[in-house]
């Protein structure tokens, strides 16, 4: 289901970083706000609910929203090496949430400190994750030096379903405590 959203990406200052085409240098090494998108042809990874897609567009075409984030210090860093492509689900949360929903089992991330918790996924299995994640999503990325302002507008009025903090939004809110219980399980 879809919830088809005026936020025009472009108009807002937004540009596009494709992993499947373009290089790291693309986006700045700079802080600043990214949204999350699936592929005109992408879906998530399948669980017992389905989630409401608000849709934004960028030049014409519609793209569902799926994650907003900030980078404090770097986008190029926070997007393309911890989320697009290094094994770094222990410190990325939308990789720690689309692994979850494929079903990976976790590890533990920090093997000399076991009692803080933290988690990743198998080596074949972050290869796997990452391959998906270039094939199905696309980023989009703004400079913004009142990034966790922005961070916080953009979750309230675009409700990305996996966003779990700071997304009080009724719709999702079910999808939302799915996801939480997957990411906690082992």
């Amino acid at each position: 289901m879809e919830q088809i959203e005026t936020f025009d990406l472009r108009e807002n200052g937004f540009a596009k970083f494709d992993p499947m085409a373009d290089g790291k240098t693309v986006i700045p090494d700079a802080p600043g706000n990214y949204v999350v998108v699936l592929r005109e042809d992408a879906f998530l990874p399948p669980i017992n609910i389905e989630p409401i897609y608000t849709l934004v567009d960028f030049e014409g075409t519609l793209y569902r929203v799926i994650y907003i984030g900030s980078a404090s210090g770097s986008l190029r860093k926070r997007d393309y090496e911890q989320h697009f492509t290094k094994n770094n689900a222990g410190q990325s949360t939308l990789r720690k949430s689309l692994g979850s929903l494929m079903g990976f089992k976790k590890i533990l991330r920090d093997k000399n400190k076991p009692e803080n918790g933290k988690t990743k996924f198998g080596e074949a299995d972050e290869a796997t994750l990452s391959k998906w994640m270039q094939s199905k999503l696309l980023l989009f990325f703004k400079i913004d030096c009142n990034f966790k302002e922005a961070e916080k507008k953009l979750i309230n009025e675009l409700n990305p379903a996996l966003n779990i903090m700071s997304n009080a939004n009724e719709i999702n809110r079910e999808y939302r405590k799915t996801l939480t219980a997957l990411r906690s399980s082992k």
